[in-house]
Order: C-alpha cells, then structure tokens, then sequence
C-alpha cells in the first residue's frame, strides 16, 4: 500500500512494480456495482510505456523515485486505460489486451460509464498531488482536450480516402502523442526541473509517440486473416485510413475505389493488405517514423543526466523495434 502522506522516495527499478500496485488497488477499492468489470480490468495489463517514462523522467540523481511521481503515473495509465474502453466501444473491437473488452463482455452502455468512471479515478488521483503543483494540473485537462479531439477527427475521417499525411499526423498527435507528451512533461516537473528543461522533455515524449503509433499502424498491415476467422479487427475493417494506406493511394488512386464505403471480405482484406505492402505504403511509412527516430535519438543524447539518457534511450529502443 502507497502511504501518500509519506516523503518516502522508491528505487527506480521498483517504482514500476509500485505503479502496477497502486492501479489494483485504485480500481479495485471500488462500489460493488463497478467491482467485474474492474477485476476484469486488472486481469491484464500492458506494457505501461507512459508510467515507465514518467517514472524514468522523475527520477533524481541518486536513481530514485518521489511517491508522487509514483501516484502520477498510475494516474497517467488509468487515464490511458480509460481512452482504450472508449476505443473500443467507437471500433466495436472485441478484444483488448488478450481477452474480452469490457464493451464486448459488458455491453457498450456499461463500457461508456465505465470509462468515465476510470477518467474520474484518474483525476482524483491528481488531485492528490496536485495542491504541490497548483498551476501545472490544467496540463491533464489540456492532455485530454487533445485525445478526444485526436479521437473526434479520427472518426471524422473514417473511410476518408483522401486524408492527407499532415491531417493524419494531426489526428495520431492527439489520440496517442499528447500522453506520451504528458508522461515526460509531468516526470520533468515532479524531479524539479525548470519549465524549460520540462517542455523539452515534453517534445522528446511527443515524437516517440508519433514513432509508437506509426509502427503500430503498420503492424497492421503484416500478414494475412485466416478466412475462417468470423470478425476481423483492423484498421481497414473498421474504416480507419492510417499511414500505409495513404501512401498506397499516392501510387495507385484506384486503391481507393475498392475500399471507399464497402464492407471487405478477408479475402478482399488479405489483397488489399498484400497491395499496400508491394505498392510500398508500409516502407514510406516507416521512413517517416526512422526521421522522427532520428530525431528523438539525437534529443534523448543532449540530455545531460547520463542515467535518464541511457533508460530513455532504452525505452526508446524498445518501442523502435517494435516491443510495445
């Protein structure tokens, strides 16, 4: 159990195990009527990419970790966690994190108020802290404008199969960027940074984040369905327009007419997949990423702490080659 009221300071390689703690025991502490689908909530979890930087980020010269920090990146996950029971009640997807989403399992009524209850859990949670740092809690409220209008334009522009690449940067900058912003920003101000040295880390945040999203939509596009398999959950299938794709319509226009307001078989899925890869949608796509890449590698290096920059670097690594 995570004493609040405690000045306690937590090595950085058990903060995360404190984090995982700290989330059980926020969802699970919870009124009977909400307790399934918090307990199936808790089954499984992720990778927690967002907490390890925010923790990583937070972390003072003699590798420790302020329990504040501690609850501001189980914050930062159940935040997360609440867009993702969102997501999917919008993509209908019927998994989550290997199992069954709470849409699918609990019905999409029960999802939507369950992740306005996990939004509520997360800023009560903020609050906690938050009187330390009175003038920084509009950047969660600010993060959070961002997603929704990330995930807002997304839907927009479903089966808008004249997105363009800058329209698709704007809509992954604000439904998965603006977090990993967040999570540095937020481990930058907890350690005692300056505002300038916080909103750099912000910037490195932002771009491994646009790096995550753009690999993750081209992991979409490897391999093919089993024609056995009775629901589909892609991109395509649900009408999301991503990266790849967009390429793809640059080298053949007519792409667009074979996906534009049609209901895809697998076999139409698997083709269309196959053409994308051979037309060189994934590879472009992953040009753009290898520049952002770049980038952050070469900010991540001027960082002048040599423990944050090689833990970084790592997370980083992990997220280039696809461990996410």
């Amino acid at each position: 159990m995570i004493d609040h009221n405690s000045s306690e300071k937590i090595e950085y390689k058990r903060s995360l195990e404190a984090v995982n703690v700290l989330i059980k025991e926020s969802l699970l502490q919870t009124d009977e009527i909400f307790l399934e689908i918090m307990q199936h909530l808790t089954q499984e979890s992720g990778k927690n990419l967002r907490a390890k930087l925010l923790l990583v980020t937070s972390t003072d010269e003699g590798g420790f970790v302020s329990e504040n920090a501690v609850v501001a990146a189980a914050a930062l996950e159940i935040l997360h966690l609440a867009t993702l029971v969102h997501d999917d009640i919008i993509d209908e997807a019927q998994t989550r994190r290997g199992q069954l989403s709470v849409q699918s399992r609990f019905g999409k009524k029960q999802a939507v108020i369950c992740g306005d209850y996990l939004f509520c859990k997360c800023f009560s949670m903020v609050s906690e802290i938050s009187a330390e740092y009175p003038d920084k809690l509009k950047e969660f409220s600010s993060a959070m404008t961002k997603i929704c209008l990330g995930e807002l334009q997304q839907f927009k522009h479903n089966a808008d199969t004249d997105l363009s690449v800058q329209n698709y940067l704007k809509i992954i900058a604000g439904k998965t960027s603006a977090l990993f912003s967040l999570a540095m920003y937020s481990g930058a101000v907890l350690s005692g940074d300056s505002e300038k040295d916080s909103r750099f880390m912000a910037r490195i945040g932002f771009k491994m984040g646009m790096i995550f999203q753009i690999l993750d939509d081209c992991a979409d596009y490897e391999g093919n369905f089993e024609v056995a398999k009775k629901s589909v959950e892609h991109d395509l299938a649900e009408d999301v327009i991503t990266l790849p794709l967009i390429y793809a319509f640059f080298k053949n226009p007519e792409l667009k007419a074979r996906i534009k307001d049609q209901q895809l078989s697998i076999p139409e899925l698997n083709d269309i997949i196959t053409e994308v890869k051979n037309l060189g949608g994934v590879s472009m796509a992953l040009e753009l990423a290898e520049k952002y890449y770049i980038k952050t590698k070469k900010m991540i290096e001027s960082l002048p702490d040599q423990k944050k920059r090689s833990e970084i670097s790592e997370i980083l690594e992990k997220i280039w080659k696809g461990a996410h």
